[in-house]
């Protein structure tokens, strides 16, 4: 029996990392935690951990995060003054649930 005569480790091809994807798709348009999602197959919630690191580390490559803030869609109170970046439960005026979700984008400083 031959013996298998084994060339030099060529590494995987390297894709993207998760936070590049998510940026090079913010660049083109606003977008939803969960359109981002869908579009990247990544889960939602390492999107929002995504987006947590974008908007820290944006500001470095001249970019910043800009978040058009939820909404509800009952009453139009507007989260402005929300620091997380998930959607809210509900709203604080009417109690409803009906919230519309925050978009996220990136524009160069």
């Amino acid at each position: 029996m031959k013996a298998k005569v084994k060339g030099p480790y060529i590494p995987p091809e390297r894709g993207a990392t998760e936070r590049r994807t998510i940026m090079d798709l913010l660049r083109d348009e606003p977008m939803t935690a969960k359109d981002i999602s869908a579009e990247a197959g990544i889960a939602e919630k390492r999107v929002l951990d995504a987006l947590e690191h974008i908007r820290r580390s944006a500001p470095s490559q001249g970019l910043r995060l800009v978040v058009e803030p939820a909404r509800c869609r009952s009453c139009g109170f507007a989260f402005a003054k929300r620091d997380r970046l998930g959607k809210p439960g509900h709203c604080p005026m009417c109690k409803k649930t009906f919230i519309e979700e925050p978009k996220f984008r990136l524009e160069e400083i």
